[in-house]
């Protein structure tokens, strides 16, 4: 998605944040300006950097985008760096040899950016009664529900209409979903807005994990600080069947 649709998009929903207490702003890259938007934090330029950073941070393992331990103690380093490179002889014999020459982060960037969106369910009565609750109560002023692809070298990934359920910008979080930790220009209570599709598959949710409870994830939103608040206190006077249609709708997407 083009820096100029991820703007557009965050400006037409303005005026409903703005009502809500909602601002946002986008992470940006320190080397030319654009929009960053992989990550909790919305840190990574692009898939790579998010597949290099995971591979590195998550995992100990250092590659040609983060090539270096950070433990220097030459007695622990057991491994020559990087530790994942590019292959410049065919050592695999997969049967794909673009694969078999890519390093490792290469080839789970490609498996990301080629990965289906996830198929949200068919619609149901409760489910579409739950869409409009999701609007009423102002959630989509940040889960901006539609975003639009620019032209592309893959197949099928020019100008398409999807629902990511994101507008992939910054908003801070308050105090009770604050992890300290900066990252770009996101600050350590401010999270990348997290993308919906897909949510029916998860077992656990926010950033850490700490609730399996969809209920309990949204209104964990809501803490000293937070530009959901106004949102959540929205939802908490819903009646109990309108929440409930809420949870359905998401659990569909």
């Amino acid at each position: 998605m083009p820096d100029s649709n991820l703007e557009a998009a965050l400006a037409t929903s303005r005026s409903l944040a703005r009502s809500l207490g909602v601002s946002g702003k986008f992470n940006r890259s320190g080397n030319d300006g654009t929009i960053t938007r992989f990550g909790w934090k919305a840190q990574n330029k692009s898939l790579l950097m998010f597949a290099g950073e995971a591979c590195n941070v998550e995992q100990g393992a250092t590659n040609e985008l983060f090539p270096n331990k950070r433990e220097t103690d030459p007695s622990c380093q057991y491994n020559l760096l990087p530790e994942d490179s590019t292959n410049v002889a065919n050592t695999f014999n997969s049967g794909v040899p673009a694969s078999d020459y890519s390093s490792d982060i290469v080839n789970f960037a490609a498996f990301m950016r080629l990965s289906a969106p996830p198929v949200p369910m068919p619609d149901t009565a409760l489910t579409a009664r739950g869409r409009h609750v999701f609007q009423n109560i102002g959630c989509q002023a940040c889960h901006i529900m539609t975003q639009t692809t620019a032209r592309s070298e893959y197949t099928g990934q020019s100008n398409v209409t999807l629902s990511p359920f994101s507008d992939f910008a910054l908003h801070d979080m308050g105090m009770g979903l604050a992890d300290g930790i900066a990252q770009g220009n996101a600050s350590g209570a401010e999270f990348r807005t997290a993308p919906l599709w897909g949510l029916g598959q998860r077992l656990f949710f926010l950033h850490d994990g700490r609730t399996s409870d969809l209920y309990q994830a949204i209104t964990a939103h809501a803490s000293s600080g937070s530009e959901a608040n106004t949102v959540i206190s929205n939802l908490e006077m819903l009646s109990p069947a309108d929440q409930q249609a809420l949870l359905d709708f998401l659990r569909s997407l």
